[in-house]
């Protein structure tokens, strides 16, 4: 494992190559580091990107574990089976009023998952995390929401945000609610 050393303090941290054109750097929860890059870039200038970002990764890294972070319970039996129809009822909701002719409302996939709130398959298919069972329904409308408008606008540019504007102006205020509850 490579590490960063930032004011005396040797920071571990790992490298996910995969087929992404930029490079991104994250600190868990946990406080783990992890830098993801594109395949082909080379060792030298991973670490030169870590390098430059030293004092900010020390800086979030202090602020991730001095907040502590448990993870969330288990979901009951309950919240299984109540996620399952609350989500169904939720996606045929937005989809009255996001679907346009011609368009197919995706298949629903229930998963739990540790990073993520929802995601849309290439083929389709939408896959929520069962942990929106305990959120806010106005939140659980956001996501289904955000993962519809990838149907139309596959990035996160600027046109996947005034897409999403549409249907969630207040989506900002939306992920804030949701940011910590993973």
């Amino acid at each position: 494992m490579l590490a960063l050393v930032v004011d005396g303090e040797r920071i571990p941290y790992e490298v996910v190559r995969s087929d992404r054109r930029t490079l991104a750097l994250t600190v868990g929860r946990d406080g783990t580091v992890r830098v993801r890059s594109p395949r082909w870039l080379p060792a030298r200038d991973i670490e030169r990107f870590v390098a430059t970002r030293g004092e900010w990764v020390a800086r979030k890294r202090a602020e991730t574990l001095e907040r502590g972070w448990e993870p969330p319970a288990a979901l009951t039996d309950d919240e299984r089976a109540r996620a399952h129809a609350l989500f169904a009822e939720r996606l045929h909701a937005c989809w009255a009023v996001f679907g346009r002719s011609g368009e197919v409302m995706p298949r629903l996939r229930l998963r739990t998952m540790r990073s993520r709130w929802g995601s849309l398959s290439p083929a389709g298919a939408m896959t929520l995390n069962t942990m929106l069972v305990r959120v806010p329904r106005e939140c659980l409308d956001a996501v289904i929401f955000h993962e519809l408008c990838h149907l139309r606008v596959r990035n996160h540019g600027p046109e996947f945000y005034r897409e999403l504007s549409r249907y969630v102006p207040e989506w900002r205020q939306r992920r804030a609610e949701l940011r910590g509850r993973l």
